[in-house]
């Protein structure tokens, strides 16, 4: 019986020591396969400068739209899942102001899978509604202008020695559309003081003007006295003692008080072959344009000789400098153009200077050229 027992007892010391060599029954079966059907997944989410998001809420969801696991990253912008199925599994990002994210990755039971997210800033969009007054209608078209013939521009807007009393058809009074006073340029409309009493007519064209004094004097004493052109206008409409005209164009400063003269158009043309000047028959150069002491390349002068003494428009001059030793030869300090011609003077261009050309009584002179043949007469 004692043999019988401790065999027994040898039996189930064994058996035990059996078990536990091979753990509990359940457990191990229980945890081997689940450990093999799951994975990690870790990963970073940044903006596009590479600086670290906290704070984004990240999504493991299934194929079929069903949520695995949520979580959201650290103040390091890291992330992690510790126990997803093995398989595709879709991550999902989310944080304000960015646009959502979304990564697919496959997960396995060997090592964790590692993902570098990066979200975009939200494109910022506004509506705005402004509230106000419609738009001022746009002004009514200027009028048409009637064609105005061609003419050579020097021959308006150079000066001009005064010659009688000014036969003045109107005077510029202002802007139509305005009070204020100022200089006016191409396109305006100006109202007239002077309309179909004075003799003005819609279509009619008018050199605009005023006068100035010089510092010459005549032989009773009297200053001789300039004309200054600012442009020329057309007349657009006419009432009985007021009209409205637009400036075509303006050769300088056009200001209220100027007065309408009559547009004479002095036709474009090729100056004259270069000639002989006549030295002896020559000219004093007057003045120029106001405010003008000296002429210079390109000015305009006004000489003392015009229509009556054969001078004529396009005609080449001379301009010289008499010396003070008796019988020394002119020096010449230039040529010019005849633009424009009244009965005792003439306005002159300068072509070219090889000096100041001094103006007035102790002034230059202007030798009128002319062809070899008639000046050796």
């Amino acid at each position: 019986m004692a043999s019988t027992y401790v065999s027994g007892l040898r039996l189930t010391v064994l058996f035990t020591v059996a078990l536990l060599a091979l753990g509990v029954p359940g457990r191990s079966m229980a945890q081997g396969p689940t450990d093999a059907r799951v994975g990690n997944v870790r990963g970073i989410v940044t903006d596009r400068s590479a600086g670290v998001l906290p704070g984004v809420v990240v999504t493991a969801t299934a194929g079929d739209g069903k949520t695995l696991d949520t979580t959201v990253t650290t103040s390091s912008g890291e992330f992690t899942f510790d126990r997803l199925p093995i398989g595709p599994v879709d991550l999902l990002f989310h944080l304000g102001g960015f646009d959502d994210g979304k990564v697919k990755v496959i997960v396995a039971p060997a090592a964790p899978v590692k993902v570098a997210q990066q979200l975009d800033l939200q494109a910022h969009t506004e509506n705005v509604v402004v509230h106000g007054a419609p738009p001022l209608p746009p002004p009514p078209p200027r009028p048409v202008l009637a064609s105005v013939a061609d003419h050579d521009q020097d021959s308006v807007c150079g000066p001009a020695k005064a010659e009688g009393i000014v036969q003045a058809r109107g005077t510029v009074m202002s802007r139509r559309d305005e009070k204020a006073q100022g200089f006016f340029a191409a396109g305006d409309e100006l109202l007239i003081d002077g309309g179909s009493v004075t003799g003005l007519r819609v279509g009619q064209n008018f050199v605009v003007r005023r006068r100035y004094q010089t510092t010459l004097t005549d032989k009773k004493g009297l200053f001789v006295m300039g004309e200054h052109s600012s442009g020329l206008l057309q007349i657009v409409s006419v009432d009985d003692r007021a009209s409205t005209a637009v400036v075509v164009y303006a050769c300088d400063e056009m200001m209220s008080g100027d007065y309408l003269a009559p547009f004479e158009p002095e036709p474009l043309r090729d100056p004259d072959p270069a000639g002989v000047p006549a030295f002896e028959i020559a000219a004093r150069v007057l003045f120029g344009d106001a405010g003008r002491s000296l002429g210079v390349t390109n000015g305009m002068l006004v000489i003392d000789r015009g229509a009556h003494q054969g001078i004529r428009p396009g005609q080449r001059i001379t301009l010289f400098r008499r010396s003070r030793f008796s019988g020394a030869k002119p020096v010449v300090v230039g040529d010019a153009v005849v633009v424009a011609v009244r009965r005792e003077s003439a306005t002159v261009r300068v072509e070219r200077a090889t000096d100041a050309i001094f103006l007035g009584a102790d002034g230059d002179w202007a030798a009128p050229q002319y062809p070899p043949q008639r000046a050796s007469k």
